[in-house]
């Protein structure tokens, strides 16, 4: 069901933008060129497709101003604008990766801007046009012109469109198995457990183990051969002799089964 609520959203928004590109009040000049009463129409127009962007008609060498100590061809796309101008004009990106819409203006400092016609129309730039980047000194880009005319923009910068924000990812819930196993830092290391006072390990098979009840807690007594009960301590998981490194040394007790040789005792240095 959202699937079909987010494409009818879109399809009637295209609607309107269509709707409002149509009936937005455009003006052509004599070289064909189009501008269009307000930003947003030229906007609509450009999103939509329908808008024709500017061509420059002259030609002119690039010019630089007092402050300007170098010019770089670039395609308008390749701009970045500096924050503090996006800051000043509160403008809606710092990049033209979509184009600019740019308020026309005339003649200044020796240069043309937009036909008389355009003057004060919001006219559509192309992210491909190749602009002239005046720099300062240290590089940074003060000023933009129309690479082939030199003409002017609105104002240093032409004021860019914002690019669609892509649709967000259609999120999933996920129940997240959560562990509150510790985590592992260290591979190597000598453990000496406080808990285990390691006197001697006796290993006999399962049916000889007995659990005694004492008053200081369950205590196991081991069936030798000689079916005699011997009470021998408290048990210890497996992991004590198979994982836990013990710094000394101790015997290892064997209890057989009661049809196998007698009980064997060996010590072992760990």
């Amino acid at each position: 069901m959202k699937l079909h609520v987010l494409t009818a959203a879109v399809f009637t928004s295209g609607l309107m933008m269509l709707a409002s590109s149509t009936n937005a009040a455009m003006t052509t000049d004599s070289h064909g060129n189009v501008g269009y009463d307000s930003y947003d129409e030229c906007v609509s127009a450009v999103k939509d497709g329908s808008a024709k962007f500017y061509t420059p008609y002259t030609y002119q060498n690039p010019k630089r101003q007092a402050g300007e100590a170098a010019v770089k061809q670039m395609t308008l796309a390749e701009v970045m604008i500096p924050q503090s101008v996006v800051d000043r004009h509160n403008l809606p990106t710092k990049d033209y990766s979509a184009g600019a819409c740019d308020l026309g203006v005339g003649q200044s400092n020796g240069r043309y801007g937009v036909s008389g016609a355009l003057v004060g129309k919001y006219v559509p730039i192309a992210a491909d046009m190749l602009v002239n980047v005046y720099m300062d000194k240290a590089g940074n880009p003060v000023r933009l012109s129309m690479q082939q005319c030199d003409n002017h923009f609105g104002d240093k910068f032409p004021t860019p469109i914002a690019s669609e924000a892509p649709a967000p990812e259609a999120q999933i819930a996920v129940t997240e198995a959560r562990s509150v196993e510790p985590v592992v830092v260290e591979t190597t290391r000598v453990i000496r457990p406080a808990k285990y006072s390691v006197k001697e390990v006796i290993i006999a098979p399962d049916d000889q183990v007995k659990r005694v009840n004492t008053t200081q807690g369950t205590a196991i007594a081991i069936e030798d051969s000689a079916n005699r009960a011997v009470i021998v301590g408290a048990e210890a998981d497996t992991d004590v002799l198979d994982n836990t490194e013990i710094n000394q040394t101790f015997p290892v007790v064997r209890v057989p089964d009661a049809d196998e040789i007698p009980q064997i005792t060996k010590e072992v240095n760990e």
